[in-house]
């Protein structure tokens, strides 16, 4: 059974419109507790089961995170759109290996770590850049980084730890829509992962002024005084 199995029948059993639950709340309903990276960084909740397969969890319960740091608690929000009478019902137990969990949360790791990289080198992703905002939240989800380009034009910005998949195609598709009819003009978008397969350069290409941009990591070693 996954540590975070008890948040799905715990939502579900609510009707009210939003659920909050403090961090010291929801340690004592995730087996093991909450991982650091959870009382710390917007990213860990975002409302995507395919890069942070913990978000199952509320998402199954027909409830979106919003987590405030500031007030040490997370708020599930629940999603009209979703038929939660029916999700009740279909609840069962998954297991997620821990192995799985601890590579969420170094991906998650890695992924801030190339969100710094990016934000402090700006122009070495696209000379004139300048930063509006990290995490960005949205009506469709929370964008990594949201920014302008030298003509003024928003440029969403969305990171991968590891190679791209699918779903991230759906999900600057998701971002892009939502602020075209925000702003009235089609905003930019920028997607960096370690590759892209075939088939997602494919359906990048059916999203006009999308950029695929591929990173490496490099190490340097130094010798450390003993």
């Amino acid at each position: 059974m996954s540590r975070y199995a008890q948040l799905t029948p715990l939502l579900l059993s609510s009707s009210d419109a939003q659920v909050s639950l403090s961090f010291d709340e929801l340690d004592k309903i995730v087996v093991g507790g909450l991982p650091n990276s959870a009382k710390q960084y917007g990213a860990w909740w975002a409302n995507n089961a395919a890069s942070q397969p913990h978000a199952k969890f509320w998402l199954d319960a027909g409830r979106r995170a919003s987590p405030d740091f500031k007030g040490k608690r997370t708020v599930f929000t629940l999603d009209t759109t979703v038929d939660t009478s029916e999700l009740a019902a279909a609840v069962v137990d998954e297991s997620t290996p821990q192995d799985l969990t601890e590579y969420v949360e170094s991906s998650l790791s890695l992924e801030r770590d190339l969100e710094d990289q990016i934000v402090n080198h700006l122009d070495v992703l696209e000379p004139g850049l300048t930063l509006v905002s990290r995490q960005e939240s949205s009506d469709v989800g929370r964008l990594d980084l949201l920014a302008r380009d030298r003509d003024g034009r928003t440029v969403i910005i969305e990171l991968k730890a590891g190679e791209a998949k699918d779903s991230s195609i759906g999900q600057i598709a998701r971002y892009v829509g939502w602020y075209s009819q925000k702003e009235g003009t089609p905003p930019r978008a920028i997607l960096v992962a370690s590759g892209f397969s075939e088939p997602v350069r494919y359906a990048a290409k059916a999203i006009p002024g999308l950029k695929l941009v591929t990173y490496r990591v490099q190490f340097a070693f130094d010798e450390a005084t003993i």
